[in-house]
């Protein structure tokens, strides 16, 4: 809708050369367009944060001492025979 009397064009090209007017469609597509982007990107740093959260939680692999390295060699050896 045009905000002057003034404004007598019918599309928005030409409004704006007469004066001042609202674009209502193109302000909705770029509210909705960056509604769409910001959300998306939440959902993607959320889910970065979750998996770097998991990797931290993961607990460590135990630390084996020489004897039970060589006995877990010995067990594996006997599995393949």
């Amino acid at each position: 809708p045009p905000l002057a009397k003034t404004v007598t064009a019918n599309n928005l090209a030409d409004a704006k050369k007469q004066g001042a007017g609202l674009a209502w469609g193109n302000f909705l597509t770029l509210t909705l367009n960056f509604l769409i982007v910001a959300f998306v990107l939440f959902i993607v740093i959320r889910l970065m944060n979750q998996l770097k959260r998991k990797e931290e939680t993961a607990p460590a692999a135990p630390k084996l001492t020489k004897q039970e390295e060589l006995l877990t060699e010995i067990r594996d050896l006997l599995k393949k025979s």
